[in-house]
């Protein structure tokens, strides 16, 4: 991947912002081009635009400091220790809510449910990654135990077909 060449400045325009978010999520990128709607993410399947979408999402607030609270949760977050990219996820999944219940259910923005949300986090990011890592251990040992059975089964169809062989 070629390194961007910015200055912080650089990043006043929402346009460049937009290609830094492309440049670190090329696959992405990719499956927009081709028109690919949805691709298999880590935690299931998922809309790569959106993705970029509310990474764009996230990018403005941080700049904006707007509102203030989600430049000072991301600062928490770092000393905390997370990672850059971790960090914009945990902080794209407080306004994802805000976005999905503005078109499922037509509420305008709430900022004080925008604000809580965001000063649950970590706690609230690390339960769902919990869950969904349980649930993918879960959905790995179904694998596992179907694939154990499919193989004793054709085992068993093997030994079966010589013994008929035999007899």
């Amino acid at each position: 991947m070629a390194e961007l060449q910015l200055r912080l400045e650089d990043l006043a325009d929402e346009d460049v912002r937009a290609i830094v978010i492309r440049h670190e999520h090329p696959e992405f990128e990719e499956a927009v081009r081709a028109g690919v709607r949805e691709i298999d993410g880590p935690n299931g399947p998922m809309n790569p635009r959106l993705h970029l979408v509310m990474h764009g999402i996230v990018a403005t607030q941080l700049w904006n400091n707007s509102p203030p609270e989600v430049w000072e949760v991301a600062r928490r977050l770092l000393d905390s220790g997370y990672q850059r990219h971790e960090i914009l996820h945990m902080l794209g999944r407080p306004i994802a809510e805000q976005v999905w219940e503005a078109w499922h259910d037509e509420r305008a923005y709430d900022r004080d449910a925008h604000v809580a949300a965001l000063q649950a986090l970590p706690k609230t990011w690390e339960r769902t990654r919990g869950a969904m890592r349980l649930g993918r251990e879960h959905d790995l040992a179904q694998q596992r135990d179907a694939s154990a059975t499919s193989k004793r089964a054709r085992r068993q169809a093997k030994a079966s077909r010589r013994r008929n062989r035999r007899g």
